[in-house]
């Protein structure tokens, strides 16, 4: 009876901490399962709020105006600029002045504002192609004060806003500027084309600089340097360097490469060139990490096959540690894609209007562009704004995407 009850006893010991140890594993499961969707959650709504905002942007308000007479103009006049925008003017006067007292200045100073500032050069290239004859009707952009501006805040916009849905003289398009057109004053005249090309002429130049250098740096410090003294203090500086903030390299860049080698002011070679030494550390350091994770059969079976040193670590040590490689070059360049205070710093912060053609022309980035964008106060400005920060996530995925190719490509040499 005594031992039936010893067993029994230690049977329900069992049992307790089998349930315990249950409850735990369960309990475990549900905070990571927790982690995880709030993890996704985040995500997802920073994805929306983006998407929430930048999808107004895809398309834009443009007006209706009829011209009838338009008599000779010539593009070399002077005053050629000030006679594209009285005929717009009289244009828009023509179809609301049964609408608002155009006798009032201030009245129609407003009345005058509904179209964009940026509308002369519109029917300045019209006139320049020959396609603005008498009797035309052509759709011009609407000011951004017009478009955001809310019934009964303006009496002006409301009687004119009235008028022109009444005639169908306002529509929304896509808006083809916004991946056409560089930066601009005006937010319906504003595009991302002009930052993106930088973005990309930029990351060309920081990449072709950083990647054969930090490779190289990396295989030569884990593979061909002797330990000593010297390593070790060569380590513990690009350590160092690693965690140095972003804007130091500015600085460097602003002295070194602009005032004493003097490389062009806002171009993308100098940011290039500038971010190439911040993500220097990083690419050495995982080079190191790559390397130091091949196994050492590998390369002493090579060595016994008489192998020499260079070929092991190009035959055979570099297709092994090539997906690792190519795992920190990414995490250098989604470092990098998204970093503005080094460029600030070199004057990459500049109103540039024309697109950039060479890497020695003043230029623009994304992120710098989003920044600008998102302090300025015209609300239009900001959903232009979460479109560049979706052209950026593109890059970033595009670069992914090709990475990923790259270690699968590689990845039978995994052991």
């Amino acid at each position: 009876m005594k031992k039936d009850f010893t067993k029994l006893l230690k049977y329900h010991r069992k049992s307790v901490r089998v349930f315990i140890r249950s409850k735990k594993d369960r309990l475990l499961s549900v905070l990571s399962l927790g982690a995880l969707g709030i993890s996704v959650g985040m995500l997802v709504l920073v994805l929306c709020s983006i998407v929430n905002n930048g999808y107004k942007a895809l398309t834009t308000t443009k007006i209706l105006l009829s011209f009838d007479q338009i008599g000779h103009m010539d593009p070399g006049d002077s005053g050629f600029r000030d006679v594209c925008i009285r005929h717009i003017q009289g244009a828009l006067e023509k179809v609301i002045q049964d609408s608002v007292d155009l006798s009032n200045h201030e009245t129609r100073r407003i009345a005058h504002s509904v179209i964009s500032e940026t509308a002369h050069y519109d029917f300045a290239h019209l006139v320049e192609k020959g396609a603005l004859l008498s009797n035309t009707s052509v759709w011009f952009n609407a000011s951004s004060d017009f478009v955001s501006s809310t019934p009964g805040n303006n009496d002006v916009y409301d009687a004119i806003r009235q008028k022109l849905v009444a005639e169908n003289r306002v529509k929304r398009f896509f808006n083809s500027a916004l991946f056409t057109n560089s930066h601009s004053k005006v937010p319906e005249s504003a595009g991302i084309t002009g930052a993106l090309i930088g973005s990309l002429l930029t990351i060309t130049v920081c990449l072709a600089l950083a990647i054969p250098v930090g490779v190289m740096s990396g295989i030569c410090m884990q593979e061909l340097l002797k330990r000593g003294k010297l390593a070790s203090m060569i380590e513990v500086s690009i350590n160092n360097l690693s965690s140095v903030p972003s804007i130091i390299f500015g600085v460097l860049g602003l002295i070194v490469y602009l005032n004493i080698l003097g490389v062009p002011r806002s171009s993308a070679l100098a940011g290039g060139m500038t971010l190439s030494i911040m993500i220097l550390p990083n690419l050495i350091i995982s080079t190191r990490q790559a390397f130091a994770a091949v196994p050492e059969s590998v390369k002493q079976a090579a060595f016994a096959l008489g192998a020499s040193e260079m070929q092991v670590i190009m035959h055979h040590s570099l297709p092994i540690a090539l997906p690792t490689v190519v795992q920190g070059v990414m995490v250098s360049v989604a470092r990098m894609i998204g970093e503005s205070s080094p460029l600030i710093m070199i004057g990459m912060v500049a109103f540039v209007v024309d697109l950039p053609r060479t890497f020695l022309d003043p230029a623009s980035v994304l992120p710098v562009q989003i920044y600008i964008w998102a302090n300025n106060s015209n609300i239009e400005f900001t959903k232009i704004s979460a479109i560049a920060i979706l052209a950026l996530l593109v890059i970033l995925l595009i670069l992914n995407m090709i990475a990923d190719l790259i270690r699968k490509r590689f990845d039978h040499f995994s052991f």
